[in-house]
Parts: C-alpha cells; structure tokens; sequence
C-alpha cells in the first residue's frame, strides 16, 4: 500500500513504448464509487501452462484476472486473489458487517480503533483528497445513499431541498456533511474519529487500487516477476513479458467499450480509467452515474473517460476519480502542473472523438490530444497503434 500521495508520478517516466504485445479488446472502463457485493463463482476461471497461470474471480463487484509468465509457485495467484478477498472484507460499504461499516456507524461517537489496512487505506485517501483540493474525497458514502447507487432505483438530488456543508460550499440534498476535513486520525493508536455525526467514507475511488497493490505484493513474495493484473477499469503491470517491452493495454472508445481506439504499453505501472458509462442507475430523471463530484453533490458532469498512469495502483486509481470529477480543462491543466500522464477522451455533439491530455501521458506513450481538444485524434491513436503492433 501507498500510504501517501506520490506527485512525482510523471518525472520518472521514460520515453514512450515502441512496441506492444497484444491488444486487450475489452479496454479499460468504468471506475467505481462503491464497489458491489462480492459473488465467488463455484469454480474460479482458471488456466495454466509451462509459460504461466491464469486466474480470475468475481471481486469488489467486478472480474480481477491475474496472468502471469514464466514459471509461478503453486498458489501464488491463488493467494493473491485470496488477499483481495480478505481486503474486500474489510473495505466494502455494501457488507454491514465490514469494518468500515463499523467504523462509518461508531466514529462520530468516539474513536474507532482500526485494522492496519484500514487505517492505511484511510490514511492514503485522505492524503489524496487534500492533494486533489477535494475531488477526490472518500466522505461521499452519504450521497451514495441519499442516490440509491447501491440499489436498482437511484434517484438525482432535488435542486430545492436542504443543502449540507461541504468546506465553503453547499451539497443540496445531501443528509450529513461531506467533506474529509470531518475526519481525524490518531496515528499512536490507529484510531479514527468523526466530528460530526452523520458523516461516513466510502473508500471505492481508492479501494481497488490498494488491492491491486497488495495482490502484486503477494505474488512478488511468490517470486514472480512478471504479471498482469486486470481489475474492471484498472490494470497494474509487474515487470514486462518476456519477448516485448510491455504489456499491451487497449483504451476504449468512450461510448463504446468493444471499441479499441488506441493502444499502449505499460512496463511496472498502473493505469486506471474511470467513465460514468458503464456503472449507473437509470431514474426517471436521467441517468445517474457512479462517479460523484463531492462539493456538486451530484454525479460528476463529464461524459467522457479519463485514463490516468502512476507507478502504484493506489495512486492511479485516486487520480482517475479525481481528474474525471475535474474535467478535461480543469483536469489536464492539473495533471500538467504535477507532470501526471492523463487522458480525456470523449464524443462532442457531433459524434466526433475529441481528447485533451498531458505532456507527460504524450511523452510516455507516443498518443495525446492538443490542449484544446483534438477531432483528429482518434483516427491518428488508431494508425499509430496499428502501427507499433505490426513491427511486431
């Protein structure tokens, strides 16, 4: 686990990949603000061979699929699917028996001693909502349940109801305040406390990530060496196959999600993509999306997706929550400053495929957008991605 926010994402980065393995036709898709409850299949999707071993499981409310090359231990993918279930236990909003549940239900009466993992992962997310000026905040679990995004009937904020405070700003609709200013650590004695009842985390921007982390963690103390970990909207890289220099991750068309529109490598990193597209609820009022702007209160207005690269899936998977609440705009002129490869990508009125990225994400895979948005891009990501695969 990252405990802290790592801002010096884009500095170590190199020049970009010029050849990819093969193309992941799925993409990369939706983040999630809460994650659903988990189904274990009777039997885990499960192959293997003298060149690896492939597993997948139902986790988190999505498919975490783990491939590793060369030899692996016996056991190694197992167990570290067995740890992203046991962190599931403890993270999940949607089991009332988790430990954050708990936590959510007592702190405001006094402090809640926590677990390591706990008290890391909550430690990690409030380090990433100061650094994000709050577009990232995991104190949005009363919102989720003031929308009913954990059920089949989700409903918008009524623009004339009752407004909560979010720092200076006001949420309308929202039951409790939000904002992580609400909530205090005790490192001495891993405890945490709310100062002010009503007030509850939510820790699905940020949760997968810190599994992808420590899933990779375990197969490293297994000796392996090289892997690719695929959870839903994010991936995380350990090392590179053995014949090509990276691992091949297809970016989807926006709308589209069987739609490849470009490809690009990643060597011992993470990328995380976040969409409102693919996780919502339909209401008689429209769509709402599973992604929340904290100080709107409202699902975050972009209808695109943003694709975001860090060393560490905890970093990566905190930056595409945050980003994709502030926008093309907003968002690249941020990842800019902090030299954080980021990608916008949506459709315009028009249907034409525009982007919007930052130097470094350009710099590190050869693919990017103008700074005002580009129609071309598309159709240029398209050619030279073909491109790299074919010297292959």
């Amino acid at each position: 686990m990252n405990p802290e926010p790592d801002m010096g994402i884009g500095q170590s980065f190199g020049v970009a990949c010029g050849a990819v393995h093969r193309a992941v036709a799925a993409g990369l898709l939706a983040g999630l603000v809460a994650a659903g409850p988990s189904r274990l299949f009777a039997q885990d999707e499960a192959a293997s061979g003298p060149g690896g071993v492939a597993r997948a499981r139902f986790l988190m409310g999505t498919r975490l699929a783990v491939e590793t090359e060369g030899r692996a231990p016996a056991g190694a993918v197992d167990a570290a699917l067995d740890e992203v279930a046991r962190l599931e236990r403890i993270f999940s909003n949607w089991r009332r028996e988790s430990e954050v549940s708990r936590l959510n239900e007592e702190a405001a009466r006094a402090p809640v001693r926590c677990s390591r993992e706990l008290f890391g992962a909550v430690r990690s997310a409030l380090g990433w909502a100061k650094e994000t000026g709050g577009a990232f905040d995991p104190t949005v679990e009363p919102l989720v349940r003031a929308l009913g995004l954990r059920g089949d009937e989700g409903r918008l904020p009524d623009p004339e109801g009752p407004a909560a405070s979010v720092g200076d700003a006001t949420i309308p609709s929202a039951p409790a305040p939000i904002g992580w200013r609400h909530v205090h650590l005790r490192h001495r004695t891993h405890s945490v406390r709310f100062d002010t009842e009503g007030v509850g985390l939510d820790l699905g921007g940020i949760g997968k990530g810190i599994a992808l982390d420590a899933a990779a963690g375990v197969l490293r103390r297994h000796g392996v060496r090289r892997a690719l970990l695929d959870f839903g909207g994010q991936v995380l890289a350990i090392g590179h196959p053995v014949r090509f220099p990276a691992w091949s991750i297809g970016i989807a068309d926006p709308e589209d999600r069987d739609k490849v529109i470009a490809v690009v490598g990643i060597d011992g990193l993470s990328l995380a993509t976040s969409s409102n597209s693919e996780r919502f609820v339909e209401t008689p009022g429209g769509r709402i999306g599973h992604i929340l702007d904290p100080a709107a209160g409202r699902p975050a207005h972009f209808q695109g997706s943003l694709t975001v690269a860090a060393r560490d899936a905890t970093s990566a998977d905190a930056l595409s929550t945050a980003l994709f609440v502030m926008g093309p705009d907003r968002g690249s002129a941020w990842a800019e400053a902090r030299h954080i490869p980021a990608l916008y990508v949506w459709r315009d009125e028009t249907g034409t495929l525009r982007s919007k990225s930052s130097h470094a994400f350009e710099e590190r895979f050869g693919i990017g957008g103008s700074r005002e948005g580009d129609p071309g891009w598309g159709e240029r990501a398209g050619r030279a991605s073909e491109s790299r695969q074919e010297a292959w």
